[in-house]
């Protein structure tokens, strides 16, 4: 009884904590992402230890970080996913290249193992559509090529970074890291996609077709979470993140009728609003912020690797803009457009905890990193459109 007791309480206190944070960043002009970090962070046991993870609530953020993933797969186009143009490509591929490379570097420079080295480059791949979005929709940038070739790109570099972290995740729990065990690895992840991909291509229209006639309320929504949950469990089953099966759920299903998808989109959203923030909250809890105190010798340490790590991070990504040769195309910003990490970093940086590949200190690092490519990126590309906007304006 006790138990269930502190459950509900601590569930309140994420929930309530999490859209007051969430509002008041909003208020900054910041994500709300970022308030439900901060929320975390001070109401977590390095601050004032009102919230702590249990394992109950472990299983309740993992769900949030499945709905996550499966919400974006949704909202991915899996026409337009395929027909993207060859720039977009390029991109991805250099905005995962780099700075993965770069990162591994590091880390190895600071102690890490290969293994270690390997799976911490891997939080650096990822990309956040959702924060270079909203700025575009706000400047009203959405129309333009180098929008286009951002969005597009962030996509691919999404499925990249969740095959790297399959291939990646299951090479660290072998423990030894070989060029065999790779190549097995990377071919059990393709099959994985292949079988899924095509199997819920060629399947699942009949499927829905059949549950449109069914009479019961949120049919349609119930079985949409069926095939999330039941993809997530055999990426599981498959020694992967559970997140890649549900990111092919969701972009599987944006193939079927479009009265359909608005329709689990709506249904979706408050199941969204309930366990995403949970598992955002969580995240910032597992930060230790006394790690960041620059009067502690101990702490130089982290703070140099912290401030190493936003550059490999910043630089990475703005040079896979320069991956786009055509003339007429603002390189900068569609780099500087591919920097934040956001929410597919973080759940890599939370799978490398739990997994135990790495410890408090680097992930807080890693964390603080993602955390800091939030906060500047928008102010930069706002800077940067509003110029280029003045310079066609005086030609």
């Amino acid at each position: 009884m006790d138990e269930i007791f502190v459950f509900l309480l601590v569930l309140a206190n994420i929930l309530f904590f999490a859209k007051v944070f969430g509002e008041i960043a909003l208020k900054l002009g910041q994500n709300a992402i970022i308030g439900e970090l901060l929320a975390g962070i001070v109401m977590g046991p390095a601050v004032l230890g009102i919230i702590q993870e249990t394992p109950n609530l472990s299983y309740v953020s993992e769900l949030g970080a499945i709905i996550l993933l499966f919400e974006a797969g949704l909202s991915t186009n899996m026409r337009e996913f395929f027909k993207v143009g060859g720039w977009a490509l390029l991109v991805a591929f250099a905005g995962v290249v780099v700075p993965y490379s770069l990162g591994y570097l590091v880390f190895l420079c600071f102690g890490l193992t290969n293994a270690q080295a390997i799976f911490a480059g891997a939080v650096l791949t990822a990309t956040s559509i959702g924060i270079t979005a909203r700025v575009f929709l706000d400047l009203k940038y959405l129309g333009t090529q180098e929008a286009r070739i951002v969005l597009a790109a962030a996509v691919i570099d999404d499925v990249i970074a969740l095959g790297v972290l399959a291939v990646v995740l299951e090479l660290i729990t072998d423990k030894v890291v070989t060029f065999k065990t790779f190549l097995h690895v990377g071919r059990n992840a393709i099959l994985f996609l292949v079988v899924s991909i095509i199997g819920g291509v060629s399947i699942l229209p009949i499927i829905f077709k059949f549950i449109s006639k069914m009479k019961q309320a949120n049919v349609i929504f119930i079985m949409s979470v069926v095939l999330c949950f039941t993809l997530a469990a055999f990426s599981l089953k498959a020694r992967f993140a559970p997140i890649m099966g549900a990111f092919i759920a969701g972009l599987l299903l944006s193939r079927i009728k479009n009265q359909q998808i608005e329709e689990i989109k709506r249904d979706i959203k408050p199941i969204y609003a309930f366990f995403v923030p949970i598992f955002f909250v969580l995240m910032g809890t597992n930060i230790d912020v006394n790690m960041f105190n620059p009067f502690v010798v101990a702490n130089r340490e982290i703070l140099i690797l912290t401030g190493i790590l936003f550059v490999v991070a910043f630089v990475g990504k703005v040079l896979a803009g320069f991956a786009v040769f055509k003339k007429g195309i603002n390189k900068f910003l569609i780099g500087v457009s591919m920097v934040p990490r956001g929410e597919v970093g973080l759940i890599f940086a939370g799978v490398g905890l739990k997994n135990n590949v790495f410890g408090i200190r680097d992930y807080s690092s890693l964390v603080a990193v993602i955390m800091l490519t939030t906060f500047i990126v928008p102010m930069i590309l706002k800077h940067i459109i509003s110029k280029q906007r003045n310079i066609s304006c005086l030609t």
